[in-house]
Parts: structure tokens; C-alpha cells; sequence
């Protein structure tokens, strides 16, 4: 059925390529050989139900057999009778599923898109390729790589994955490339541990690759320092820290004495003004930094806690929904290893899971690792810039960019002590120049850490397993057979003084550089707390309190919600922890529904406004896609909140970020005469009250005049969930209209094409009870019945019993089909 969905669709996607791509001109693909049918798209489907075969393969780099076992669903269990040998597997495994998948995340992280697809229209694909290599991932991997040579494991697992890679890659013919090669009209590359290392970066850049301080910067210069603080507050009013305030920061309380804080942030120089460094009315940003929703769930309970009387763990990661899925889901065994969970396509070893004995997830931590500085140049020739007191040599880089169908263009990049210059005169139209200096730049091996994970025994290995882990900085949830359950906020962090990197810096001055680092034993954590469990939410990972200053993008409102749901229960089932993760209650429309409510004028409401009224005060703040009232709400407040702001901040000289959601409800409930309620020139008085009536009104308006029928409120409807093909025009291989509970903000934080893209529960103990499900599918060929297999289960809620195979000869379930790949004589 997709193949007959495609067809009819192939020439409108077609001609929106060539408008909407390539507007001067010429397709990117022949049309000739992707419609052959002897070596085009024909070859890549196939035959609905035909499950896969037992194989036998002899492949060159194996030095003993490696059987690998594929359950019903398509999850490849690995066996190997040593590690290189289960890494080549790997690669192997991993290419022949997702190899076109693996390679475009990866030019996309080497800013080559404009190589494959041209230029774009007004040059958003060349700007975008110019971007990333502006903001450092080739000069951030080639520094990685640096130091993943100097470990000897990390290195052979690296090798050995690419060597597998490669000879998948080495053994297609032009017929069984994948089908987007085709459309595309081009061939793999060979595989390099470069590409695995960049493919680190590319997430880095993913989750740690925003700063405010550009913003920040422009708001204190246009409002000042007191409104400043009114719309960006360091700390929300109300908080869940995942460290209580008690556990790592004080001394140990003795009777008689107060707490007394291990040490003091560092005041700023005493000559330090932030609203003078940005010397121009503006930067020009750009549209690709990461979304704003990417950020997880993660929680352990411990035996006492549990009903199991073992520690539960919990994770699901909310990042982009994309066909192919961002996650594999797959079975690593050798000697000293077994592991089970999901692994991302392009690096070895798996990033999220369990085995025998622990398990771990990981949530993002948020904190702004990325600081501009003003730079100076001595002259327009721009080969020297000033430093403490003295003009120093800049580096340039030469990037060529091949753009598809016409000739390279050259940009060239500075870079100066602190690192590359992201904004000058010639991106970002910038006079000003900004230097930037980035943790994702620092050298580093995150790889370790994921294959040391995969061997973990015990809490100190857990420990050990953390130390090389730099960027993106992470909080790491654990939970052991033998009891143990912790949380390690893990990333490393610039020990600064207060303010530093929330306001751009002078790159001129020593005193503004990084210099020092937090301790790492010094990073939020907590092991087996009193309460019985630790969690995070993307929310902070400490109160004020904690003697180190810090900064970033941090969620008010799962990590209470989750707080709420974890402190209230004693028992926790493996059903509870599964049904917290598709919990949809809103905190915030709690949080400010009463307000808006009572601030409405009902003596004129008509029947149906005193309906929809009635619905609102009884609602529960569920947000279930069957349900309107959840749809009314949502839209009401977020014309409400358009309403607050929009007057103040519509600014054509800047680029400012609309203040959070909470710091908007406290405005309102604390503030109802705040004076960016008014309009610029407008000498009525505008109230809180004012403004919850009007938007209200207008937003039954909307909906009563567009949809007659209330029944086409449901709230799963109006989200409008999907989950688009990496190549957004080819529709026909999206899942586009899915109609999904929750939203933003709500532990089942599925809204537009972000989302849940794993949910896992393990219960540890003598024998690991797991289950799991991701929205896609095992293989990345859409042209396959298992390519979208599982996002309908995923809709519904359903979990897939996790099939933690003991060895080859498992008889625990039903086997799809058993590989054997064999060493070539």
C-alpha cells in the first residue's frame, strides 16, 4: 500500500523538489535510474508479511562466528565470542538497516547539504551548511577523535564498527542501495571513526548547541536591569530541584549549628557592565538552532519503594520524531558484556538500557555551556585581534562548499584563541564580531562512557563509566540488581563567577575567559536518598544554594509533576511507572486556570459561553486527545500569552526570547497592571482582567466560527502530532496526523514532531523484567511493512515486553530468523 501511496504522489513530490529546491533549475536525481527497474526504487520494497530468513554470511574482518538472532519485531540479539568481532557485527547490522540514515545525520553535521540537494531556496540549505561549520562540529569531532585515540577500548570498538559498516557498504550493488540514495542520486561514503565522532558532535549540537546571551544581552540593553529580572528569572517560583538542597552542598548538620554553604559563587569584576559590550543594534540569527522541546524523563525507585522490592528505572527521551527513528533498538553480547536497549545509528555500543546487572537512562541537563565575546580586529584585513593587551594572530579555515549543480563557494572561518568566529560582517551581517567558545569543542570521549555503561556491574563502575563524559552534558539515572539507585548530573563545567556567559563577554580580557572547572565530584548528584527514589525532568538540578553559578534552558513543570507522582506512592508497579510516562496532566493550566476564570465577565455570556465556562471549571487539566476542553484552554491561554507580549517584544532590530511560560503566570497572578500589558501609543488602561475577557472571546470566535461542529475540538486533533521522513518532502514516507494525548510541558510530552522517542521500564532484580517501544521501526527502508511497525502500539500506549536474550540457543520466544556470520577463509 505504501508503494501505491508513493506512485501517486511521486510527481507532485517531484515537482515541489524541483520548485521548492531548485529553483534555477534541474532535478537532484535522474529520473531514469530511480524509475528502473532493474537497479530503482522498485528493488528497495518489499513483500508484505514475508518475515527475514536464516542467512549465512562469510565476512573478512571476523576472527570467530558471531550468530545473530532477529525476535518478531525485527530486534537483531548479537552473540559474539569477543568484543571487536560484536562491534564489526554491529556496524554491520546497523548499515544494512539504517545506512542512509547514518550518513546523511552526518553530513548534515559537516555542513554538506547543499553538496546533495543545492543550494535551496534563498540559499537555506547553504546557509544552513554554513552555520554548522561556523559553530565548530568538524573542529569539535577532529578534537574528540584526539581523544578517543588515547583510550585503546573506545579505539578498537570505534575500528571495528567501521570496519563492519564498511563492508556492508563494500558488498551493495547499485540495486540494493538504500531507496533515498536513489531519489537523491548519489552513493555512500566510506564509513571513518571521523563520522562516528562528528555524528557525537551532531547530538552535542542537538541538545547543548543554544545560548541565550545574545538575547539576554539585547533585552538588558532595550528594558534594563529591573524589568530585565521581572521577564528572565534565574529560578521559577516554584521548584523541584533534582538535588535537594541538603545532600551534597552543606556540611554534615551537628546540633547547635547552622548549615553553613561549602564555598561562594564568585562575585563579577568589580568593572563588569554587561549592557555595553553588544556595539550594534542587533544580530542577525539564524532559524537552525535546536528546538526548544528537546529534553526527557528519568526516575528510579528504590526496592523500599517499589513493589517489586527492586529498583524500577524509567526513561524516555523527548526528541525530534523522525522516519528513520533516531534509535535502534538491539542486543550486544561477548565475553564480559550483555546488553540490552536502544543504540544510536553511527557510534558503537548502546546508549540507553540495561543488562544483567544495572540500568541507566539519561535526561538532558540543560545547562548553557555555549558563551559569545565581542572580538576585536586590528584592521579590516582581519588577520589580528586584541587580547590582554595585545593583538594576536588569527587562525583561518577554508571551507569550500560544493553545492550540487554549481560552483563551490568559499567561506572562510576565523578562529581565535577562544574558538570560531560565529558572526561577523559576513554571516549574521554582524559588525561586531562574536568569537565563540563552546564545551562541544573541548576534547572528549562520550563513547567510553556509553561502552562502559554496557559492562557495568556496580555503582563504582557507574562511576568510572562517567569521567570521560563532557558534552552533552547529561543526568545519567542508575539502578542496580544489588539495590543502589542515583542520579549524576555529568558534564563539565566552567567553574565562573556570577553572571558570567548570561551576558555576551569582552573577548578582549583575561578575567573574561574560562579558566576553571567545577570539580566533578562537585556535579549535582545524589545516591539512595531517604524519599526512595531521584528523578529529573529537565528541570534545575538545584536550589540557589548550590556554590556554583550556572545558567541555561531548565522545565518548570514535569519535574513536579513527576515529584508528585513519585512522592504519593509507596508501591510503585511496573503499570505505575509506565502510566507516569504517559501521564497528560497539565501543571501550568492548574497553575493559572483559577486566575483566568475568575477574572471573567460572565454576565453577558451566551448559552454556549456559559457551557464552555462550566467545562473549564470542571475540568480535570487532562490533556486526552478525545476530550475539547483541553483544546479551549490551550488556546486560550496561548493567545493570552501572545497577548501579553507581542506588544513589547515585536522589536525589527532584534531577536529576543519570549520570557517562559511560568514567568508569565507569575506576572499575571502577581502582577495584573503590568505595564507591558499596554500598547505603545495607547493611553487606555489595559488590566489582566482586560486581557483574559478579550482573549477569551476571540478565541471562541475562532473556534465557533471556523468549526460550527464543537465535536471538531478534540484536543488530538487540534496538536496535530506527525512524524516526518528525515527528508521532510517526501511525505508519503511521513506518519503525518496522529492523534496523541499530552502536550509540551506534560510528562507525555508528545506535541508536533517532538515527543517520547523511547519509553523503557526495568525492573532489576535476579531476573530483569524490561519494556520498551520507540515510534518507528527497526528497519530505515520504507519500503518495508516494518519500517512504521511500531508507532501505532506507540500511539496507543503499549509497551513491548524487551526479550533480554541469555544466549543464542534462547528458546524464550519465538525467533524470526537466525544470521550467522562466519570468518572468510
Amino acid at each position: 500500500m505504501r508503494w501505491v501511496k508513493f506512485l501517486i504522489t511521486l510527481v507532485i513530490t517531484l515537482l515541489w523538489i524541483a520548485l521548492l529546491l531548485f529553483p534555477s533549475g534541474g532535478l537532484p536525481f535522474s529520473i531514469g535510474a530511480f524509475l528502473s527497474p532493474f537497479q530503482g526504487f522498485w528493488q528497495n520494497a518489499e513483500s508484505s508479511g514475508v518475515p527475514l530468513s536464516d542467512q549465512t554470511l562469510s565476512l573478512p574482518a571476523l576472527s570467530e562466528e558471531v550468530q545473530i538472532v532477529y525476535d518478531q519485531r525485527r530486534v537483531p540479539h548479537i552473540f559474539a565470542n569477543n568484543t571487536t568481532d560484536l562491534y564489526y557485527a554491529q556496524g554491520y547490522i546497523l548499515a544494512q538497516d539504517r545506512l542512509w540514515q547514518m550518513e546523511f545525520q552526518v553530513i548534515a553535521a559537516a555542513g554538506r547539504l547543499s553538496e546533495f540537494v543545492g543550494r535551496g531556496e534563498n540559499d537555506i540549505f547553504l546557509n544552513r551548511d554554513r552555520y554548522m561549520r561556523r559553530i565548530g562540529l568538524g573542529f569539535g569531532a577532529e578534537r574528540a577523535l584526539q581523544e578517543v585515540m588515547k583510550d585503546a577500548e573506545t579505539k578498537a570498538a570505534m575500528e571495528a564498527y567501521t570496519a563492519g559498516v564498511n563492508d556492508y557498504i563494500q558488498s551493495l550493488s547499485a540495486a540494493d542501495l538504500p531507496l533515498e540514495y536513489k531519489l537523491l542520486n548519489y552513493k555512500p561514503e566510506p564509513w571513518s571513526l571521523y563520522r562516528s565522532a562528528l555524528f557525537g558532535k551532531y547530538m552535542a549540537f542537538d541538545l547543548a548547541g543554544g545560548s541565550d546571551d545574545i538575547g539576554y544581552t539585547q533585552a538588558l540593553k532595550l528594558w534594563g536591569r529591573e524589568m530585565f529580572d521581572i521577564l528572565y528569572p534565574e529560578y521559577p517560583d516554584e521548584s523541584t530541584p533534582i538535588v535537594p538542597d541538603d545532600l551534597n552542598w552543606w556540611f554534615p548538620k551537628r546540633p547547635g549549628y547552622r548549615l553553613k554553604p561549602i564555598r561562594k559563587i564568585p562575585p563579577p569584576p568589580e568593572d563588569y557592565q554587561p549592557r555595553t559590550l553588544l556595539q550594534s543594534p542587533g544580530v542577525a540569527m539564524t532559524d537552525f538552532q535546536p528546538h526548544p522541546l528537546n529534553g526527557s524523563n528519568n526516575w528510579a525507585v528504590s526496592g523500599a519503594k517499589s513493589s517489586t522490592g527492586r529498583p524500577i528505572l524509567a526513561n524516555d527521551p523527548h526528541l525530534g520524531l523522525n522516519l528513520p527513528s533516531i534509535w535502534y533498538e538491539i542486543q550486544l553480547s561477548a565475553p564480559g558484556i550483555n546488553a540490552y536497549g536502544v543504540t544510536f545509528p553511527g557510534a558503537p555500543g548502546i546508549a540507553l538500557g540495561f543488562n544483567d546487572s544495572i540500568a541507566w537512562g539519561s535526561t538532558n541537563a540543560g545547562q548553557d555551556v555555549m558563551d559569545h565575546y565581542l572580538t576585536q580586529f586590528r584592521d579590516d584585513r582581519r588577520q589580528e585581534y586584541f587580547y590582554d593587551g595585545q593583538w594576536l594572530p588569527v587562525n583561518r579555515r577554508e571551507e569550500e562548499f560544493r553545492i550540487k549543480g554549481e560552483e563551490s563557494y568559499i567561506d572562510t572561518v576565523l578562529y581565535t584563541h577562544i574558538g570560531p568566529v560565529m558572526y561577523d560582517r559576513t554571516y549574521g551581517n554582524q559588525p561586531a564580531p562574536l568569537a565563540l567558545r563552546w564545551m562541544a569543542h573541548e576534547p572528549s570521549n562520550e563513547i567510553r562512557t556509553f561502552l562502559k555503561f554496557n559492562q557495568a556491574k556496580n555503582y563504582e563502575d557507574y562511576l568510572d563509566a562517567l569521567k570521560t563524559y563532557v558534552c552533552p552534558a547529561q543526568n545519567f539515572v542508575f539502578a542496580s540488581h544489588t539495590g543502589d539507585i542515583a542520579i549524576w548530573q555529568q558534564g563539565r563545567y566552567v567553574d565562573k563567577w556570577r553572571e558570567q556567559g548570561r551576558f555576551i563577554l569582552d573577548g578582549s580580557r583575561r578575567d573574561h575567559m574560562w579558566s576553571t572547572y567545577v570539580p566533578q565530584d562537585k556535579n549535582p548528584h545524589v545516591l539512595n536518598p531517604e524519599a526512595g527514589y531521584v528523578s529529573s525532568a529537565n528541570q534545575h538540578p538545584t536550589s540557589q544554594n548550590y556554590p556554583y553559578y550556572y545558567t541555561g534552558s531548565f522545565e518548570d513543570y514535569r519535574g513536579r509533576r513527576l515529584h508528585s507522582l513519585l512522592s504519593g506512592d509507596d508501591t510503585v508497579t511496573i503499570a505505575d511507572m509506565k502510566s507516569y510516562q504517559l501521564d497528560n496532566y497539565g501543571v501550568w493550566a492548574a497553575d493559572i486556570l483559577p486566575t483566568m476564570l475568575a477574572d471573567l465577565d460572565t454576565n453577558a455570556f451566551s448559552p454556549t459561553d456559559r457551557e464552555i465556562y462550566q467545562s473549564l471549571l470542571t475540568w480535570d487539566y487532562q490533556y486526552n486527545k478525545e476530550q475539547t476542553t483541553p483544546t479551549v484552554f490551550q488556546l486560550w491561554w496561548e493567545e493570552l500569552y501572545k497577548e501579553v507580549w507581542n506588544n513589547e517584544f515585536n522589536q525589527p532590530d532584534y531577536k529576543l526570547e519570549l520570557p517562559s511560560w511560568s514567568t508569565t503566570i507569575s506576572i499575571l497572578k502577581q502582577r495584573p497592571d503590568f505595564s507591558f500589558f499596554q500598547i505603545p501609543g495607547d493611553t487606555t488602561k489595559r488590566t489582566r482582567a482586560m486581557l483574559v475577557n478579550q482573549t477569551f472571546h476571540r478565541t471562541l470566535g475562532k473556534l465557533q466560527n471556523d468549526f460550527p461542529d464543537s465535536e471538531d475540538w478534540a484536543w488530538g486533533s487540534w496538536k496535530h502530532s506527525y512524524i516526518a521522513h528525515l527528508v521532510p518532502l517526501l511525505k508519503p514516507f511521513s506518519r503525518n496526523d496522529i492523534s496523541t494525548n499530552g502536550y509540551r510541558h506534560i510528562l507525555n510530552a508528545s506535541s508536533g514532531r517532538h515527543g517520547p522517542s523511547w519509553r523503557m521500564v526495568v525492573s532489576l532484580g535476579p531476573k530483569v523484567e524490561a519494556y520498551g517501544i520507540y515510534p518507528g521501526g527497526q528497519t530505515g527502508n520504507p519500503g518495508s511493512k516494518d519500517f512504521d511497525k511500531f508507532i501505532d502500539d506507540w500511539v496507543e500506549g503499549k509497551y513491548y515486553r524487551l526479550w533480554f536474550m541469555k544466549g543464542a540457543m534462547d528458546s524464550g520466544q519465538p525467533k524470526q530468523a537466525t544470521w550467522s556470520f562466519l570468518p572468510k577463509k
